[in-house]
């Protein structure tokens, strides 16, 4: 089961100290930022604005408070006023840019961007912002060349390393990202998110050992950190730890009940059981409230659909496998167990437009030729069902060798 990257992305903001060291309350006001009182700041450089009402940079960093406390149209204002008074401050642009990021307005963003890096050429957070924006619009190899510029300007920014390894990773450059994640956590040993991204990629990988190990380190830095906790769960499931496995999941639970990815897999492996013992009975309640807390998680409804399959809820397993399909029409699985329901209650007719729509969805499913063969033979058309169990044979499905030679000349 693939779990959801963690994307974090951190938009850092530069402070201006152009003003002389001997403008002490300008200076206090930068100490407030730093210290992230917000309020203060914003009451310090509205006196220094009432003072000097064309200080670009007064009314920049009481924008920059704004920005801070979420006062979205304030930072919006103050930046635009700062601009106003000074058409080189790039900084103002730059930090103007990731609030109309924000807010969807990209093409806005990047013109900001843009003229922050006319002005500053070598402005490593300008490329780094604007980087952001052209991968939230899927412009992947533009917002690595935008990441490599930041790095190239500034390249102890270890953000910088940590979203590029994220497109790659994206991508499929598997050794990219664990490359630029290992850069980062070289610049910031404590940086959480690279550990759990680098530990995800190990993962994707089957590197289990390596990944459980990444995230041993995020959760020291964080012990709360219950998507680490989640997927370290999926490796030592890798590993077949399956009482580990549980464990993480269960301690994921207990510290944040209302996550819904540790429900569902702890339910898998709840369902394993049951199909290889016949004795564990806590699957169902796993999954019911994985959906209940994410009603639009399909593979929610996949692995209890399943389960009801095995435990011969046919309607309850056909009416979880239409929500499936429902919500993710590109699954190929939700139409073959679909198929396969209404073929287990021989309602041949009914079960083969789902193998036609999962053979189109996956061209090379073997398994949704065969019973589809099987459907076909089972209501007469003999022909189509030798072809598809050619077609299976040819995909290495090795039961379609009997029934072949069994009933097809």
């Amino acid at each position: 089961m693939k779990s959801i990257l963690y994307l974090f992305i951190l938009v850092t903001f530069l402070i201006n100290t152009s003003f002389s060291q001997d403008d002490a309350q300008f200076n206090l006001g930068l100490k407030k930022i730093e210290k992230g009182e917000y309020q203060e700041a914003v009451k310090i450089f509205s006196e220094v604005i009432k003072r000097k009402p064309l200080s670009s940079y007064g009314f920049y960093n009481r924008g920059l408070a704004y920005d801070r406390l979420n006062k979205t149209d304030l930072a919006m204002s103050d930046y635009t006023i700062a601009i106003k008074l000074n058409k080189k401050n790039f900084e103002a642009y730059n930090n103007r840019g990731t609030l109309k990021d924000k807010l969807g307005d990209k093409t806005g963003a990047f013109k900001d961007y843009n003229t922050a890096l006319k002005i500053n050429p070598k402005y490593a957070l300008a490329y780094y912002n604007r980087g952001i924006t052209k991968s939230e619009k899927g412009d992947r190899k533009g917002a690595i060349q935008d990441y490599d510029l930041s790095i190239k300007y500034d390249p102890k920014y270890e953000n910088a390393w940590y979203n590029r390894g994220i497109v790659k990773s994206d991508m499929d450059d598997d050794s990219g990202a664990i490359s630029d994640y290992t850069e980062a956590i070289r610049l910031n040993p404590k940086f959480r998110d690279a550990y759990y991204n680098r530990g995800n990629v190990k993962r994707r990988i089957k590197n289990f050992t390596g990944a459980i190990e990444d995230y041993n380190q995020a959760l020291l830095i964080d012990s709360l950190f219950v998507n680490a906790l989640n997927n370290r769960g999926l490796a030592k499931y890798g590993l077949k730890d399956v009482d580990g496995a549980i464990k993480d999941y269960t301690e994921a639970i207990s510290i944040k009940p209302d996550y819904y990815l540790p429900y569902c897999n702890r339910g898998i492996i709840y369902y394993e059981q049951l199909r290889a013992t016949g004795t564990s009975s806590e699957y169902m309640n796993d999954f019911n409230k994985s959906i209940q807390l994410k009603p639009d998680y399909s593979n929610g409804y996949y692995y209890r659909g399943l389960a009801k399959k095995f435990l011969k809820d046919f309607q309850g397993a056909i009416e979880d496998f239409t929500q499936v399909i429902k919500l993710n029409p590109n699954f190929a699985y939700g139409y073959y167990y679909r198929g396969i329901v209404n073929y287990e209650r021989e309602k041949y007719d009914a079960s083969i437009p789902d193998f036609d729509t999962a053979i189109k969805k996956y061209p090379d499913y073997k398994e949704a030729y065969y019973y589809r063969g099987m459907a076909f033979y089972n209501i007469g058309k003999n022909d189509d069902a030798c072809k598809d169990w050619k077609k299976a044979l040819e995909l290495k499905y090795k039961e379609a060798e009997y029934v072949l030679q069994s009933y097809c000349k």
